[in-house]
């Protein structure tokens, strides 16, 4: 129930003529039997503990009889006829009556009856009065996985590390202390993953609250590359035991007074360390196939204040937020020639950065019909870098490549509107439209030559302006009986321009500057039936165009050495246009026969064309013509998707639930006579099922198996490598969860693991078994 007080000083009894109540009850008021559900079921909602309505709450009689903003004599023990919420439930006041339209059913005489007797007989509460007892759940958890073949993949794939582990799943504990003030700790611990997660919250209502806690989680890589039958290795496979812990510690301090805004201080410091794979694989044997690593040790550090105030319906919020992030990442790759390590490649990047930003949002219940918000955000950012890349092969190197500092700003601005209309109970629309400005620049005193290669350093500038605009419009129309038709239309503008200076020897060596325009459309529409209450059938069109033209509007290049010289059309200045085209159609059957028998039908189809159009293109060294120009048809992919799934509950004790999806996909590519380039195609299959079996009021049985299948690739084989994924992945899990006491229950779960890839030349296969215990303990 949405309460508005009275101003303060008016009388509302003053009224004339009187008001017109209905009588108190003439019974003795049991609080539980009589009041509590009325409040619950009308007031609760808008007057609870979270967020009050007014700063006027109805969950215990302290709170209640302190009122809200605006007076005290909401409730007037001993005199009903005195209190104002009398007034408002029973419908007397103008504007103010409680429930409000649409929040809930008005209270009928009986109701406001018994409300007025409880008043008079002094608003007790009883045992609802009481606090709320102290709780805990801890879960401790012990077991382990034993695998044969590639852990690495095992430990990537599963999310986990083989061997034994443990720790304590699931902790939190909860009391409230009084009505107004709780306090409560989450968390668990699970090693050796390194998965922990601790919060811990102090609330005090009208008051204020203290929220802090720190979260890590591992994630693993394996340290895999690519495969070559042909190659010597074929395959190179490190055991390095490849991870990256991401974490995060916070604390916020609110301030939440009556009529105050809320404000909020908080302060978060996040993290990622440790090592990773990369795809920047090391050459063997003139293709790229052997793994590379990159070890990270990223930090953010950030300081927030957030204010929200609401007042007379109207939402207003600005969060800032200034960011202090850290960045020294260092990169390995190896080469082979013959079957030992010759190259080796290290990368060191260190970079730094500060970033502001604010957020200004605003929102509000126009009428019944027209909800309004809107918003702005300034970001400013200033960063710099050092870069740093040696090579050496066996017995030699080449200079490294590295640069003085490197600096970087940005300055961003978006402006943003929404607003959504109910005109009609049928009917609903909403129209949205955002702004988006950023002006990048970039500059570096003494980097390394990239254009023209070698060790040779140079100054170069860059620079980008760009303007994003978009809109979209949806509309859900519901006066057909039993359906439902859907649009929803969304536009998208962007034009930026983009410019690149670069000196060497005292004289220009690189000037580029390119304009584009962006224009994209994603227009969707779908229809939903549903005529009998065991059939639903939904239908679904979207087409999606991006087109984007470019205007090279400079283009120099000196290659210092060599014929070429000046003005170039090279990459990618010839391309002048470039298109993308797709349409989606996918459709949904749902059918419940019978009460213990639910299935969906799914089919979905999508297909894209890219094109582009491009100026006549020359090789800038060899001098020759290398295109004619003109329309070029990129490349087409489609994707035909079917899906089954059944629900069953045949009898109470059992529950089945299972998917199969089927997804045939092409993508392909023009060859321009390039025996090399050939289509990736294949199939994608997946298969998921879970079932509980209850074998008695105590014991309960769970089964799942999960099945993924798929031969997505190229036959390449005149460029020499099998490009592609090729691999199935079985997991069976079976547990079973017993109630051992009152408080006590005990999990024992078994898991069966088995990857296989042919396409990795089955270094990465593995099988793995696992058994996890798991006790909960629960309080009271």
């Amino acid at each position: 129930m949405f309460l508005l007080l009275a101003p303060v000083g008016e009388n509302l009894f003053a009224a004339d003529p009187p008001l017109n109540l209905p009588p108190p009850a003439s019974l003795k008021i049991n609080f539980d039997r009589d009041i509590r559900p009325i409040l619950e079921t009308s007031c609760l909602r808008c007057h609870g503990p979270q967020k009050p309505r007014s700063h006027f709450r109805l969950d215990y009689r302290e709170g209640a009889l302190a009122g809200g903003d605006d007076n005290t004599n909401d409730i007037v023990p001993g005199d009903s006829a005195k209190s104002f919420l009398i007034a408002y439930v029973a419908r007397q006041v103008p504007d103010l009556e409680m429930p409000p339209e649409g929040r809930g059913a008005p209270l009928t005489p009986q109701q406001v009856g018994l409300l007025r007797a409880w008043i008079d007989q002094g608003a007790n509460w009883h045992t609802t009065n009481q606090p709320v007892a102290f709780n805990m759940v801890v879960s401790p958890t012990l077991g382990g996985f034993a695998v044969q073949g590639n852990q690495a993949k095992f430990r990537e794939l599963e999310g986990t590390k083989e061997g034994v582990s443990g720790g304590v799943n699931d902790f939190s504990a909860t009391e409230q202390i009084s009505p107004t003030e709780k306090v409560s700790l989450t968390g668990h611990a699970i090693v050796p993953d390194q998965d922990f997660d601790f919060q811990i919250a102090l609330d005090k209502t009208d008051q204020g609250f203290i929220h802090a806690g720190f979260d890590q989680w591992r994630k693993y890589y394996a340290a895999d590359g690519g495969f070559d039958p042909a190659a010597v290795p074929s395959d190179i496979n490190s055991d390095r035991d490849l991870h990256v812990d991401n974490g995060r510690a916070w604390i916020d301090f609110g301030l939440d007074l009556p009529r105050w805004p809320q404000i909020v201080l908080g302060y978060e410091y996040q993290y990622r360390q440790g090592d990773e794979s990369t795809l920047d694989w090391g050459n063997v044997g003139g293709k790229n196939i052997s793994p590379s690593t990159q070890s990270l040790d990223e930090q953010t550090h950030s300081l927030k204040l957030d204010i929200t105030k609401e007042f007379d319906d109207w939402r207003l919020e600005n969060n800032a937020r200034l960011d202090f992030y850290t960045e020294n990442d260092q990169g390995a790759e190896t080469g082979f020639a013959g079957t030992m390590p010759d190259e080796f490649v290290a990368t060191h990047d260190n970079y730094h950065q500060v970033q502001g930003m604010d957020t200004l949002m605003l929102e509000k219940q126009i009428k019944d019909w027209w909800f309004f918000s809107g918003g702005l955000y300034y970001s400013r950012l200033s960063g710099s870098d050092f870069f740093n890349q040696t090579t050496a092969f066996t017995g030699f190197s080449i200079p490294p490549l590295s640069s003085q500092q490197v600096t970087l700003s940005r300055q961003s601005e978006i402006f943003s509107l929404a607003n959504l209309f109910t005109p009609l109970d049928y009917l609903t629309l909403s129209l949205d439209t955002q702004n988006e400005w950023t002006r990048e620049n970039g500059f570096g005193e003494s980097i390394p030559d990239l254009e023209l290669g070698g060790g040779e350093q140079a100054a170069a500038a860059s620079s980008l302006d760009e303007f994003k605009a978009s809109q979209s419009a949806n509309f859900r129309f519901t006066k057909i009986p039993f359906s439902v038709i859907s649009g929803d239309a969304r536009f998208s503008e962007d034009q930026y321009s983009i410019s690149q200076d670069e000196e060497a020897g005292g004289a220009d060596a690189l000037q580029n500057e390119t304009a584009a325009d962006n224009f994209r459309y994603d227009l969707k529409t779908g229809f939903s039936t549903s005529p009998w209450r065991w059939v639903d059938w939904t239908t679904q069109y979207e087409r999606s165009s991006s087109d984007t033209d470019y205007n090279h509007l400079q283009d120099f290049f000196d290659a210092l050495s060599g014929p070429a010289f000046g003005p170039t059309n090279g990459y990618p200045a010839f391309i002048l246009d470039r298109t993308i085209t797709s349409d989606q159609f996918e459709t949904k059957l749902v059918l419940h026969p019978a009460n213990w028998l639910k299935t969906t039908l799914t089919y979905q189809i999508n297909d894209t064309d890219y094109s582009s159009k491009t100026d006549p293109a020359d090789d800038l060294f060899m001098e020759e013509l290398v295109s004619d120009g003109g329309f070029i048809a990129d490349g087409h992919s489609d994707l035909q998707t079917y899906g089954l799934n059944a629900t069953i509950t045949p009898w109470r004790r059992l529950y089945f639930s299972g998917s199969f999806t089927f997804s045939r996909a092409r993508t392909v590519t023009a060859d321009n006579g390039d025996p090399s380039i050939v289509p990736y195609e294949g199939n994608i299959i997946t298969f998921n099922a879970a079932a509980n079996y209850a074998l008695n009021d105590k014991t309960t049985l769970q089964i799942s198996y999960n099945l993924s299948r798929a031969d997505y690739s190229e036959n390449n084989a005149v460029a020499g490598i099998p490009a592609g994924l090729d691999y199935l992945r079985n997991d069976l899990i079976i547990g079973l969860t017993r109630k051992l006491t009152k408080n006590l229950s005990g999990t024992l779960r078994y898991q069966f693991s088995q990857y296989d890839e042919p396409s990795g030349g089955n270094v990465n296969n593995f099988t793995a078994n696992g058994v996890m215990a798991t006790l909960t303990f629960r309080w009271p």
